[in-house]
């Protein structure tokens, strides 16, 4: 693991939108005021229609269903909920979810905060260049003392060999594999012209208000994973991000 390093003032407005498809929840668990704002994001809000169209289209990819329920968790402030779901995606390669354990660490919201941990996990998120990931994981590093710096190099490598691409990459293909054969009980993986006709939320046909696009689901891209994973790239390499100066937050009760 490269030395380049760690440490975010995380607000809200740095957080990632793409991929992250959120719902509303109820109930909070208390979490200091300033560790909230840090480890909150704005797409951690959307309409329960979104919410169930989302969960339908992810059910075949544990990292995208994990990633809704971390969200979900974090729009009600269960920051504990949100870190194991977060943490639960994060072993199929999900990147997103790997930013978030990072902010969680460093804000000490459902975990007791350590910035060391913050940074590992950024370091782990930016492993594909995604330019905001890897602004970030810069910002945090800049503030780590020699001593922390020096526990990242030493506790960093069993988080990436458990987490990172080259072990979390294969872990999501075998289980998107699984999830195709089920798809028709087929054992050739081969979904053809499969027509699905499920009740949506309001009981109307999956496709209707409160479905999902079952074209969207089945495009050959979600199931081949060197595909899934350009679209993923493109999608995150897009776009700009201002990173302003990093920040040391107090530590914060979980």
């Amino acid at each position: 693991m490269d030395a380049a390093p760690i440490r975010p003032r995380a607000t809200a407005a740095l957080l990632l939108a793409a991929l992250a498809c959120i719902g509303s929840a109820t109930g909070a668990e208390p979490v200091p005021a300033d560790a909230a704002t840090g480890a909150a994001s704005p797409t951690d809000r959307q309409h329960w229609q979104q919410r169930e169209a989302a969960l339908r289209i992810a059910a075949s990819h544990p990292n995208e269903l994990w990633r809704l329920h971390g969200a979900e968790a974090a729009a009600a402030g269960q920051w504990r909920d949100a870190f194991r779901h977060f943490r639960n995606a994060a072993q199929y390669a999900d990147k997103y979810s790997q930013h978030r354990i990072s902010l969680l660490y460093w804000h000490g919201a459902g975990v007791t905060r350590d910035p060391v941990l913050a940074y590992i996990w950024a370091d782990l998120a930016a492993e594909r260049g995604y330019p905001r990931f890897v602004a970030l994981r810069e910002k945090m590093w800049e503030t780590l003392s020699p001593a922390e710096q020096a526990r990242v190099r030493s506790d960093g490598p069993a988080l990436h060999r458990e987490f990172g691409d080259e072990t979390a990459k294969p872990r999501l293909a075998r289980a998107v594999s699984r999830a195709k054969r089920a798809i028709t009980g087929s054992r050739v993986g081969n979904i053809g012209k499969l027509q699905v006709n499920a009740p949506g939320a309001d009981g109307d046909a999956l496709g209707g208000v409160g479905g999902a696009d079952i074209a969207t689901y089945l495009h050959e891209n979600r199931w081949d994973p060197e595909r899934y994973w350009a679209v993923e790239d493109a999608l995150w390499k897009q776009g700009q991000v201002e990173v302003g100066p990093v920040q040391r937050t107090a530590p914060q009760d979980d």
